[in-house]
């Protein structure tokens, strides 16, 4: 990429010849440099809108609305306009940047396994460690003692209690409370009687005089 007089009718301009496409101006807001002013880089210009060939007819082949310092507009074609060197240069740092700290992330995690498995105590068994011989041997006494008692047989032995028979009911037909004898029948009488007497035939607490 260069930059180059071009000719047009009232004389010649500043352009860019064979630009890089990392220097393409696209997004809006982004510091450019156009090429009139490639020999003050010091000035800041925005860029606002890229139009492409026959989107406006103000720009039939193409341009770019540029914001200045001042916020005034300024036109320029296509080939008059590139990203700012420093805007470039920034953004290969971050990269750079992002890339040192992924790389020492990952030599950090590597290192870090390395540790653990040197610090892991290597048994060469897998699986439940030993028994003890002690417990070993007490466990298969208590199994032959059990056997023993079982007889070899497995589950709960039979109950050498005679079975309770219980008494089966008597359906009498009814359902429901059972009907009161003749004399609890006499007494309930004779208390609600004797209730009625003090109360006079009132019902509910009486009256204080």
């Amino acid at each position: 990429m260069k930059v180059i007089e071009k000719q047009w009718n009232y004389g010649t301009y500043l352009a860019y010849d064979e630009i890089d496409e990392e220097f393409l101006a696209t997004e809006k807001g982004i510091r450019v440099l156009p090429a009139p002013f490639f020999y003050e880089k010091k000035l800041y210009f925005e860029l606002k809108r890229r139009y492409e060939p026959g989107e406006k007819a103000t720009f039939p082949n193409g341009g770019y609305e540029v914001v200045d310092m001042s916020g005034g507009i300024r036109s320029y074609d296509l080939d008059q306009i590139i990203i700012h060197p420093q805007v470039l240069q920034h953004k290969k740092m971050l990269d750079k940047m992002a890339r040192r700290a992924e790389k020492q992330a990952k030599k950090r995690e590597r290192t870090m396994k390395k540790i653990g498995k040197e610090n892991k105590v290597k048994q060469g068994r897998r699986g439940r460690p030993a028994i003890d011989p002690a417990l070993k041997a007490a466990r298969a006494a208590l199994k032959v003692e059990a056997g023993v008692r079982s007889g070899g047989k497995r589950g709960r032995p039979k109950s050498s209690e005679p079975k309770v028979v219980s008494t089966p009911k008597i359906s009498t037909g009814k359902r429901g409370r059972p009907a009161l004898s003749v004399e609890a029948i006499k007494q309930r009488a004779a208390d609600k009687a004797a209730t009625t007497k003090r109360s006079g035939g009132k019902r509910g607490r009486p009256k204080r005089a």
